[in-house]
């Protein structure tokens, strides 16, 4: 029997947010595990390190927002959310009362995932970006920038979008 209830990321920040911290936390999963196959150089390991993280962060961030189930007891709080998702990505607030207000709820926490994951990409993606380059893996330092600008892209998306439904809301709020 299929279960009813809605599957949502267990971060509610908004967008890149739970992806950063995906991406840290498989970064410090796979940091340990390189160092010690690695004898030699740090640095290589810590690339390496970085691009598992990349590709590994897509794996976490999909498990926690594809798999993750609510406890019950949170069924107010992920309808909630879930609306002020859609009227983010539909860029208008909901037409009943109780939507607009989970809209107004949520983008407090929308707005921090969107700056949380471009600081967070910034202070984890830029250095392991130039480590790369340092380390003479020009390869592993594009495929490091790429995701960074992606990540940066996506903050911005965000951002705007944060802002045009805030500003949108407020109209339709008299205020």
């Amino acid at each position: 029997m299929a279960d009813p209830r809605p599957r949502v990321s267990l971060l509610r920040f908004g967008a890149p947010g739970p992806y950063v911290v995906s991406v840290l936390i498989a970064g410090l999963l796979w940091l340990p595990i390189r160092l010690w196959e690695r004898d030699g150089s740090a640095q290589a390991a810590v690339v390496e390190t970085g691009l598992n993280a990349v590709i590994w962060g897509f794996a976490f961030f999909f498990a926690l927002s594809r798999f993750g189930k609510p406890r019950p007891a949170e069924a107010d709080r992920v309808a909630a959310w879930a609306v002020a998702e859609t009227a983010l990505r539909r860029g208008e607030p909901p037409a009943d009362e109780a939507g607009r207000a989970a809209v107004a709820d949520n983008l407090s926490a929308i707005r921090r995932g969107a700056l949380f994951g471009a600081a967070g990409g910034v202070v984890l993606l830029g250095p392991l970006t130039v480590l790369a380059i340092r380390a003479g893996s020009e390869l592993a330092a594009a495929g490091l920038g790429i995701v960074l600008a992606a990540v940066l892209a996506e903050a911005v998306r965000t951002g705007r979008r944060e802002r045009r439904l805030r500003a949108a809301l407020a109209s339709v709020q008299g205020g």
